[in-house]
Formats: structure tokens, sequence, C-alpha cells
């Protein structure tokens, strides 16, 4: 087993801090932090619908490793950590949020019960390169007038790519703090690695900091990731190769199909400009008896 420290942005050691019931109040602030919910928005209390196990990553190494939750208030909550983001990953975050939404009917028939979805993507990478927002939220809203069909579904997406910790007042508000926290927690890989002014007295990004150590402490934990992490890397070797042999076969074939046109060629310039028999050109040409008469038909 490596000695790697593994950090929140990893997605398996992100939902066994984030989904462990213990760590409840944590899942609050930062819910509450990445949307920027003040006052009587704030959600007090959170369940996780489909808290961390250990036997669904043994059996399915690719399993969607994100955080099902439901607020005081009846929202849904699908939150996701993303290193690499996949292909089409606007269309995923929306296919599994509106699962999500939709799964609500399997208790109640009426429409009328349904409460708002909420996606929050936490992606690694830059996405939205045509712009520098941190953020970007998207809702349902009519065209002309902009007016938002509230209570549907709501996606965001959080680039940590575009957060820089040394840029001047950056830890001034909650959801910057979160940032921080998300981005540069194996910084603080022991407890006496000393943590920007600005967190010192932030309860719960501290205790989210020893759930992180405690999650690297645990044999278990580092197997799951590692052993994850080898069946990705074997699977994209696998395609990669995949593709190469693909290539190569195309090239092949195409090398084939080239050499076959030519032949064909040969034979039109043989029917036409002279009475060979087909047999003597199919043993000039390498082309069977059929082909040559279709050539001669047409």
């Amino acid at each position: 087993m490596s000695d790697t420290f593994y950090n929140l942005t990893n997605d398996v050691l992100f939902k066994a801090t984030f989904s462990n019931p213990k760590n409840n109040k944590i899942l609050i602030c930062l819910i509450n932090a990445l949307l920027k919910l003040q006052d009587d928005q704030k959600i007090i209390k959170v369940e996780v619908l489909n808290p961390f196990n250990d036997k669904e990553f043994l059996d399915d190494k690719l399993t969607i490793v994100d955080i099902k939750a439901k607020d005081n208030k009846g929202r849904l909550y699908n939150i996701e950590m993303q290193v690499q983001v996949p292909k089409n990953w606007e269309k995923r975050a929306l296919y599994y949020a509106s699962k999500l939404y939709t799964s609500q009917l399997q208790k109640s028939y009426s429409y009328q019960n349904l409460n708002k979805t909420i996606s929050i993507s936490i992606l690694s990478e830059t996405c939205f390169k045509d712009n520098k927002d941190i953020h970007n939220i998207y809702t349902f809203h009519n065209t002309k007038s902009l007016k938002p069909l509230d209570n549907l579904i709501e996606l965001h997406f959080i680039e940590l790519s575009k957060f820089n910790k040394d840029k001047k007042r950056v830890l001034s508000s909650q959801f910057e703090k979160w940032l921080y926290a998300l981005k540069y927690g194996d910084h603080h890989q022991k407890e006496s690695d000393m943590l920007p002014q600005e967190l010192i007295n932030e309860k719960e990004i501290n205790e989210a900091f020893c759930a992180m150590r405690y999650a690297n402490a645990d044999q278990q934990t580092r197997y799951i990731i590692e052993a994850r992490q080898k069946f990705i890397h074997d699977q994209i070797s696998r395609e990669s190769d995949a593709r190469q042999e693909g290539r190569k076969e195309g090239k092949q074939e195409g090398r084939q199909e080239g050499r076959q046109e030519e032949r064909k060629e040969i034979a039109l310039q043989l029917i036409q400009s002279s009475k060979m028999s087909d047999l003597k050109i199919s043993q000039i040409t390498s082309l069977n008896i059929k082909t040559i008469q279709n050539l001669r038909q047409s």
C-alpha cells in the first residue's frame, strides 16, 4: 500500500468523509457554504440517503461516487467530486439530478409532492473556459422574461482549478474557506500543520481535516481508493490498446482496399483495350473470375 496522502478532492475519500453520519454537521456546513445560503435559507438538518459503503466499492469499482442527501425542507441534493471530468459532464449532472428528482414518485404519485433537487458538481478541471467565475449556476427559466421555474432542478458547477489561495482577501467568505479546505487539504496532513489565520476558528473545517486524516489512516478506505484507481487505470490502458489496435487494423484494411481498387482499375483497362479472357486477366490481377465478370458487365 502506498504512502500517498489522499486529499478531499479524491472522490472516494470525499464520500467517506462527508457521507459519514457522524460528520453530519460538516456536510451541512459544506452545503450552506457552497450554495451561499444565508439566514432562514440555511439548512439545519440533512439526511444522507446513500452513506459510504465498503461493499459497494468492492463489488463495483466503477460505482458512481456521489452523495445523495435530503434537508429539513425536503430539498434533495446530489453532490459529486470530479477529479477527472468525463466527457459530456454537464449531461451527466443533469441525468443524475433528474433521476433523483423523479425518484420521489416512488413514494408518492402526486407531482405536487416533488421537491426541488440541487446538483453540486465540484470539478478539479476547468470546464467553463469562456468565463472566470468559479461558481456557475443553471436553472430552468423563461427565455424572454428570464422568470425562473422555481422548485425544479438546479445545477451548480464549482471549478476548483480557478480558485487561487494566494489572491488578496481570498478567504473572506465561507464559500472561499471551504474551497481552500477542499483543494488544499493535503497541506494539513498533520494537526500541527499551520492553518491560515482565517480558518483557525472554523470548527467544521477543522473537523473535516480531522475526518480526512482519519480516512487516510484507515486501511480499508485506502485499499478501496487504490483498488479503484488501479481498476480505472487498467481500464483506460485496455481502451487505449484497443484503439491503437483498431487504428492498425484500419490502416491494414485501408491498404488492402487500396490494392484491390488498383487491381480492378488494371482489370478494367485490360477489358477495354484487349480481347484477353477473364481467366488470363484473373491470373494477371489476382482478382477472382466473378469480380472480373461483374466489371465486364458494368
